[in-house]
């Protein structure tokens, strides 16, 4: 066959061969808050916690993307001690969190996944990094003034919310029923919902927060301490 005929079949070949789909551009994000609450059964005041989990999904040709800000503000070694001044804090992730806790026996709340907006996720990415930056000390009972620089778990995680962020006291005891107290203000604040509204449960393990047992709460639901 000659050249100009073997260029006429590809040509031929080529308009008659389907063309490529387009990969479909990725889908809007969505943003998500996941509050958490626990100490252990009996209960042991060092052991109590209050973090959060925020999650940012995006659908994409494969699947979901999923990036994660966790705030769990702890000191960097060893144990709480409540009477303690400031000590080194260190902002772990929500899987170090989940260890932490099962090493405590911990009995654990969750509110949400409930979802929030794009600015409440970017004041949380920034909570989070500068809690990271080592500027920030941890002191379980920390000061009324809202000082920024040394906080206990409660205050650092209440800074990257806006609905939130002017209690200087938001939870008066601590663990779940704490953490259950401050879920009202956060529903007050229009973080969370203000009713019983079903929380977004397929997020739960898409961050790992399945790791876990929890007991899913809802905001204003009242979370009696268990001794034993």
């Amino acid at each position: 066959m000659s050249p100009s005929l073997l260029l006429a079949a590809a040509l031929a070949a080529a308009l008659a061969a389907p063309p490529e789909a387009a990969p479909e551009p990725p889908g809007e994000s969505r943003y998500f808050f996941t509050l958490f609450g626990g100490q252990s059964v009996p209960f042991r005041p060092r052991t109590a916690h209050t973090w959060g989990a925020y999650a940012k999904v995006t659908p994409t040709p494969g699947g979901l993307a999923v990036e994660t800000v966790t705030i769990s503000w702890l000191p960097a070694s060893g144990p709480v001690q409540p009477l303690r001044r400031s000590v080194e804090g260190r902002n772990y992730t929500l899987e170090e969190t989940l260890a932490i806790v099962a090493g405590n026996d911990a009995q654990v709340s969750r509110w949400g996944p409930y979802e929030i907006d794009a600015g409440r996720y970017e004041l949380a990415r920034r909570q989070a990094a500068f809690l990271e930056s080592g500027a920030v000390r941890f002191r379980s009972v920390d000061s009324f003034s809202l000082n920024r620089t040394v906080v206990n778990c409660v205050h650092a995680l209440t800074h990257a919310d806006p609905g939130v962020e002017g209690y200087p006291q938001p939870v008066i005891r601590v663990g779940e029923p704490g953490t259950a107290r401050l879920a009202t203000l956060y529903a007050r604040g229009g973080t969370f919902p203000a009713g019983p509204e079903p929380p977004q449960d397929w997020v739960v393990p898409l961050i790992g927060a399945d790791r876990y047992p929890t007991t899913a709460r809802y905001p204003g639901e009242r979370v009696r301490r268990q001794f034993r």
